[in-house]
């Protein structure tokens, strides 16, 4: 059974993903990423909008929420690695 894609199933998974790059965020922004990790959710967030208001391509709107979460998941990855980097022994 395929389940129906409608334009508001489309704006909640789109909203949902922005609150888990926005907790990525709260958690792990900072340093060199700070800008960007903000620019990235107001991004999203204007997607989601035009989504809304415009019948925004439903598709496109979904798709850039799942390539925007996974780049906040390597943001994190990172921020991570940082965060436990071990202290070099010369330097």
């Amino acid at each position: 059974m395929n389940k129906e894609i409608t334009k508001e199933s489309v704006i909640i998974k789109c909203a949902n993903i922005h609150k888990k790059c926005w907790k990525i965020y709260d958690d792990y922004g900072g340093y060199d990423y700070n800008d960007q990790m903000l620019y990235q959710l107001a991004g999203l967030n204007e997607t989601i909008e035009m989504t809304f208001h415009d019948d925004y391509h439903i598709e496109t709107c979904l798709k850039e929420a799942e390539i925007t979460y996974k780049w906040f998941k390597h943001i994190k990855k990172i921020r991570v690695l940082q965060e436990t980097e071990p202290k070099s022994l010369y330097g």
